[in-house]
């Protein structure tokens, strides 16, 4: 390789402006290079968008002004700044794309977007003023791109973007994304078809509640997440991320009579593709500024990480015309959203104890309005990260919501330190019941071994009654407190014990409360297993381990019998989380409690085995304001045989609204699909025997 232009560092001050610029060049190729890898090819970005796209910004404009600095390096290949993607992995196949995945310019404000729209018009041979265009508007998800490869119908490959020309095949990955098609009945030609994968927020956040349970490491942003399962080697990783996907755009288009980037979508969505429901044709570009402002507001309500929109020219005539420039389309810009960090005071940490005695540090902030809402906490996550970035109490802290929903502080301003701010001190001993705390080697989390430390018996009874365990309506927090304080309660399955007149005896309570209690309690012993084997608190099973557990084992003998090898074998469990069942479920309380538990009258089976198939081949959708709470409709429906998915699509059945539906209302009638209300709900039940 021919040897890399250096500069000079030890600049005096009779160098030229042109000497240090190129100075500054230099440093800069190599920082965006350097993130360029991080975020692309090792999915570790080390810095936000924002940073990231102000440098690029900067290093493309110098090499504008001077572009035989960049031709100097020319034996090096593409410069960074006009780099698309990363280089393919090694660990996979690599595959052309028949027409390159290119990357977005972008624009940061509407003065900006109208420059864009000017070098539009020229490049049409329109005057520059032109404002007759009609554009689609798309959120830019923040996810993997991905190209699915159709010849005659048949799904040939999925890969990778890779540098935009070369990719990485990962189809039996991108396979575990539902509502993928496999073939496309009539189609005949080749057929490219482009997405986002990604991670939403909700699963990531579950996803990292797991992991701090397991003292794994953490996922920096769903961004990361979705493109570390793509690039794993077994497939059945990838499921346990439930990846999602959204697709926006075709390669080649052989057969596909689309004539303008909103028919696409609605082809797209025909055939069975997820496609966002926030895409909108818009007449000008004032209409595009103003979707973007909108799309900004709503910005916290999205299920995905989004940094911005994408304004495409509507019709592909014109797309077609407007061409490309070296690294993206002429025809298509991205408009991205502000970043929005605040500075604040870290007033306190305080230290929770969770059920599996988990020593949980939590930052009190001076409160702050963030994107819409007010923040006035944010996870610490456990002593080393504390210690790592060296918070202190009264610290100047800057704080963004991460993955726009967890409030996240980035970074402290020690500059803005108050005079004597010592260093935190971890708690040695649990806050609650002042048992010696301990850690484990490879672990990051501190622990209260103590299993009668009535903070971790608050919590583990809490979790046993919640929506997502055994379900029991009637019992919230301040009743589990008081059974504990009374000393009526000090496990689950002592609730089973309680008498009308031990209830009706506690404050704020009664005959009525009593017999309500009781009538939830008995309604808990026919739960499915998995209900019952997530309400145990086991450490890293969450509702989803649980039913992949009670699926692969059917009775509570099985799960209680598995071995640590017959756990690992489940698809998505894993030798370390199998090694935690095994030890949650041998120890000598756990046991005692279990057992109790069955002389109460539970011993479920897997729920599968009560399923039926009368909605079978049907698929829902719900949205609105119900009386009925989603996830009980969506357990009856699944129970027959339904599938209930998040989009609107050309092979949804039935969309069931409530009030306020919204978008997915307008695309189910767009789509002329069925919409039922609660009453027409119950009418198809009947009439399919459910």
């Amino acid at each position: 390789m021919d040897a890399v232009p250096t500069g000079s560092s030890d600049l005096t001050p009779s160098d030229t402006l042109n000497d240090v610029l190129h100075a500054r060049y230099l440093a800069l190729r190599a920082e965006v290079d350097h993130h360029n890898r991080a975020y692309h090819e090792q999915d570790e970005p080390e810095i936000p968008d924002s940073e990231y796209d102000a440098l690029a910004r900067e290093l493309r404009a110098l090499e504008a002004a001077h572009p035989e600095w960049a031709a100097a390096f020319a034996s090096a290949g593409v410069s960074p700044a006009q780099a698309v993607g990363g280089a393919p992995s090694t660990a996979f196949q690599p595959v052309n794309h028949p027409t390159p995945m290119t990357s977005l310019d972008n624009v940061f404000d509407d003065a900006e977007l109208g420059e864009w729209r000017e070098k539009l018009a020229r490049s049409l041979n329109l005057p520059a003023d032109t404002d007759t265009f009609t554009f689609t508007g798309e959120l830019k998800i923040d996810g993997l791109s991905v190209n699915l490869y159709y010849k005659d119908g048949e799904l040939q490959w999925a890969a990778t973007r890779g540098n935009g020309v070369t990719g990485e095949i990962v189809t039996a990955q991108v396979q575990t994304v539902p509502g993928i098609p496999t073939t496309l009945p009539g189609l005949t030609g080749e057929l490219e078809v482009r997405g986002e994968v990604y991670m939403s927020r909700a699963d990531f956040a579950a996803y990292n509640a797991q992991a701090e349970e397991l003292g794994t490491p953490l996922l920096k942003n769903p961004r990361n997440g979705a493109a570390g399962a793509l690039r794993q080697k077994d497939p059945e990783m990838t499921r346990t991320r439930n990846l999602k996907a959204i697709f926006y755009s075709l390669g080649k288009r052989d057969g596909v009579g689309a004539e303008t980037q909103f028919e696409v979508l609605a082809w797209l969505s025909a055939h069975g593709f997820s496609v966002s429901q926030y895409s909108e044709r818009l007449e000008g570009i004032d209409a595009a500024a103003e979707y973007h402002r909108r799309m900004t507001a709503n910005r916290a309500q999205f299920e995905f990480d989004a940094d911005g929109t994408v304004l495409k020219l509507d019709p592909l005539n014109l797309q077609n015309e407007a061409g490309f420039t070296s690294r993206a389309p002429r025809w298509a810009i991205a408009y991205k959203f502000p970043v929005e960090e605040v500075e604040t005071i870290l007033e306190d940490i305080v230290v929770n104890v969770g059920r599996t005695g988990k020593l949980a540090p939590l930052a009190h902030l001076q409160p702050r309005l963030i994107e819409g809402s007010t923040v006035s906490r944010a996870t610490l996550h456990n002593e080393d990260y504390i210690r790592d970035m060296d918070l202190r109490i009264g610290d100047t802290v800057v704080v963004r919501k991460s993955g726009g929903v967890i409030p996240q502080i980035m970074r402290v301003l020690p500059e803005k330190r108050p005079e004597g701010a010592e260093a935190y001190a971890f708690p040695t001993h649990c806050p609650q019941c002042g048992h010696a705390a301990v850690r484990t080697e490879g672990d990051a989390n501190t622990y209260c071994p103590n299993p009668a430390c009535p903070a971790q018996q608050f919590e583990r009874i809490r979790y046993f009654v919640s929506r997502g365990a055994m379900d029991m309506r009637g019992i919230g927090e301040k009743l589990v407190a008081q059974l504990i304080e009374s000393g009526l309660v000090r496990d689950a399955a002592d609730l089973y014990r309680l008498t009308a007149e031990q209830i009706s005896a506690l404050d704020r309570s009664g005959d009525k409360k009593a017999q309500n209690i009781l009538a939830q309690l008995e309604a808990s012993k026919t739960r499915p297993l998995w209900r019952l084997i997530n309400a145990l608190g086991m450490s890293g099973v969450g509702e989803r381990n649980a039913q992949a557990l009670a699926r692969a084992l059917g009775t509570l003998d099985g799960v209680l019998a598995a071995t640590p090898e017959q756990i690992n074998a489940i698809s998505g469990m894993g030798d370390t989380l199998a090694q935690s069942v095994t030890a949650a479920l041998s120890d000598p309380n756990m046991q005692d409690m279990i057992r109790r538990l069955r002389d109460a009258g539970l011993n479920p089976v897997e729920e599968a085995t009560l399923r039926t198939d009368q909605l079978k081949g049907l698929n829902f959708v719900i949205t609105g304001t119900l009386n009925q709470p989603r996830e009980a409709i969506k357990a009856t429906l699944e129970a027959a045989g339904g599938r209930v998915t998040g989009s609107v699509t050309g092979k949804t059945s039935y969309l069931i609204a409530g009030a306020d539906a919204g978008s997915k209302l307008a695309r189910a009638q767009e789509l002329e699909i069925a919409v039922l209300d609660e009453a027409g709900l119950a009418a198809l039940l009947e009439e399919k025997g459910v």
